[in-house]
């Protein structure tokens, strides 16, 4: 019984090993895709929102800065205008008043630049989330060792074309972001129920 087990077991073995890849692009050796970068950004429409919606935060920000230099720029010839007028006690206590003024407008310039930087490491791990799933999913349908980046002037020098899968990975993160997962579903109605 023992010797028939291990010989239907070596038979399956010698079977599987017989059957043909389950790979799109090579029958043997590594597997690789690439998904070219610049396509990905112009194609994925939620990659395209969120660039929007980062340039709008950005946009205003830069309003906000502006006018608040065009503010700092007006006291301080206003102040040059005055300052011969001025007592030494006068001069003293608006020259602080203007490096108060300049003072905050840095630290207000500086918080906007972290704020910005943090959006922007918030969007790229929400990028690398959905493309990480869609990767996951990819390397199996394709049995794939390795997917690349590829981009003009990159560190492909060329890429087969047969190893393209922008396209398909495209269309998956749009078909993902198009049908939520329950859990950003349920998210959502969550949000909707704390804003009514």
């Amino acid at each position: 019984m023992k010797k028939f087990f291990l010989a239907a077991i070596g038979l399956s073995m010698l079977a599987s090993c017989q059957q043909p890849a389950a790979v799109e692009n090579t029958d043997k050796g590594i597997r690789l895709a690439y998904v070219r970068i610049d396509s990905l950004q112009s194609q994925y429409n939620y990659f395209q929102e969120l660039v929007g919606e980062l340039q709008a935060e950005e946009e205003k920000i830069i309003i906000e800065l502006q006018r608040r230099q065009q503010e700092l720029q007006t006291n301080l010839e206003l102040y040059q205008q005055e300052a011969p007028k001025m007592t030494a006690r006068q001069r003293e206590a608006n020259e602080a008043d203007l490096r108060r003024v300049q003072q905050n407008y840095l630290q207000v310039e500086q918080a906007a630049q972290s704020q910005m930087m943090k959006r922007q490491n918030d969007l790229t791990l929400v990028m690398r989330e959905d493309m990480n799933s869609a990767i996951e999913v990819l390397k199996e349908e394709l049995n794939l060792d390795f997917i690349l980046l590829y981009e003009e002037g990159g560190q492909i020098i060329y890429a087969n074309d047969e190893f393209d899968i922008t396209e398909r990975m495209v269309y998956m993160l749009n078909e993902n972001r198009d049908t939520p997962s329950e859990e950003e579903a349920t998210e959502a109605a969550v949000e909707a129920a704390d804003s009514a």
